[in-house]
């Protein structure tokens, strides 16, 4: 029961991650200049502002059908398939060091080499990138402090 209740509690901040990762990673690549913080996330075709509830690819996805909520036009798929590898590939290499604090350093090693390989793939950002690509690594420091929290808080039960 303990066990469950912490792979939720990874789950849980792994997709919260994930969901992050897609607009920290794609916000980094050629053709966006928005900063990697910014909290106004929209859609590309309308410029509607999408509500923070649905910022999340996976919810947004299956909530608004496959369709920008306010113009209809499709919402690529790429956004939501990685989130889908981070959220997978995090948790896996979690579950299967059985939650170690090696696990975690892993976890966030995988997500790292995601992005970079993404930034790669996609070409990298022009406008400030090195700049930018700090601030997302940084931006990720209270995730994988509160990670190892809750490998800790596990080793201790």
């Amino acid at each position: 029961m303990k066990k469950t209740i912490l792979y939720i509690a990874f789950f849980f901040v792994y997709f919260h991650i994930s969901g992050l990762s897609t607009t920290n990673i794609l916000r980094l690549t050629r053709g966006n200049s928005r900063p990697v913080l910014d909290s106004k996330c929209c859609c590309d075709k309308c410029g509607y502002v999408i509500p923070p509830i649905l910022q999340l690819p996976i919810v947004s996805y299956i909530a608004c059908k496959g369709k920008c909520k306010n113009c209809g036009v499709r919402i690529p798929e790429f956004p939501l398939q990685l989130e889908l590898i981070v959220l997978m590939g995090m948790f896996v290499i979690t579950v299967l060091m059985q939650c170690s604090f090696c696990a975690v350093g892993f976890s966030f090693l995988f997500y790292e080499l995601i992005r970079i390989v993404v930034v790669i793939v996609l070409g990298k950002r022009a406008e400030q990138f090195a700049k930018q690509y700090v601030i997302a690594v940084l931006a990720m420091v209270p995730f994988y402090v509160l990670t190892l929290f809750v490998a800790l808080i596990y080793s201790l039960i």
